[in-house]
């Protein structure tokens, strides 16, 4: 009897294991999601970038493919995190950097090609798709600067995990260029916005009342009347003379 219990209770803790290897992401799972993901949105990119070209992206285009761009992004960032929380081979480990150096480069590649697709898509079918959908989204950034944090995102991640990373400068010099081109355009933006202020109505009301009030009868006719007396009393002093 002891034995058979014994030999239920080794299949059922084979059962557990094998369930928890089979159903629980490795880090090769998080590793190979990053660089897929990214394979991916490098593809769809460089096809988006051939419509703008062409002057073919729709609206309907552009916010779709908003919407798979920032699901690619999420994804990413995801997929990076996990693999913080484990031990990297040192293949795997050079599989992120590379991951991340490409992700940059797409950046500034494409980032004429982001701009365009920003202003085409309907911001307000990409919020409610994204929200559906779930995931981490911020409408009040342009899809430049929704790259770039999450590639700092992806690069304190890296950090982590790599210790003897080293960034490319000149790269993150043009990163930075494009940053601050984004942001540029998202004040000039927001100063147009707070410069259309609304008009007074009250002081329009008020001046409209001013200019439409009726002049004085008695003002106009009071200088002719004047005149009036003064000429009969000139023709009086002649014929009296």
């Amino acid at each position: 009897m002891n034995k058979i219990i014994a030999a239920v209770v080794v299949v059922l803790i084979v059962l557990v294991a094998g369930w928890y290897l089979f159903t629980t992401p490795s880090v090769t799972d998080y590793t190979n999601t990053v660089d897929t993901e990214i394979s991916e949105l490098e593809t769809e990119l460089a096809a988006l970038d051939a419509q703008v070209t062409a002057g073919t992206l729709s609206e309907s285009d552009a916010t779709a493919a908003k919407v798979q761009i920032v699901t690619r992004l999420n994804a990413i960032n995801t997929a990076a995190s996990a693999s913080e929380r484990a031990a990297l081979t040192p293949a795997q480990r050079i599989q992120l950097v590379e991951g991340l150096e490409r992700l940059k480069v797409i950046l500034v590649t494409y980032r004429d090609t982001l701009t365009s697709i920003e202003v085409s898509a309907d911001e307000t079918a990409v919020t409610a798709e994204l929200n559906r959908r779930g995931g981490s989204y911020n409408r009040s950034k342009p899809l430049n600067l929704v790259i770039a944090d999450a590639i700092a995102d992806v690069e304190e991640t890296v950090q982590d995990s790599v210790q003897d990373y080293e960034a490319n400068a000149e790269l993150d010099a043009q990163i930075d260029d494009v940053v601050a081109e984004a942001e540029a355009d998202v004040a000039m933006e927001e100063k147009g916005m707070s410069d259309e202020e609304p008009v007074d109505e009250t002081e329009v009301e008020a001046e409209d009342n001013m200019s439409e009030e009726p002049m004085d009868d008695t003002d106009m006719g009071e200088e002719p009347m004047l005149d009036a007396e003064v000429s009969a009393e000139a023709e009086l002093g002649t014929t009296t003379n």
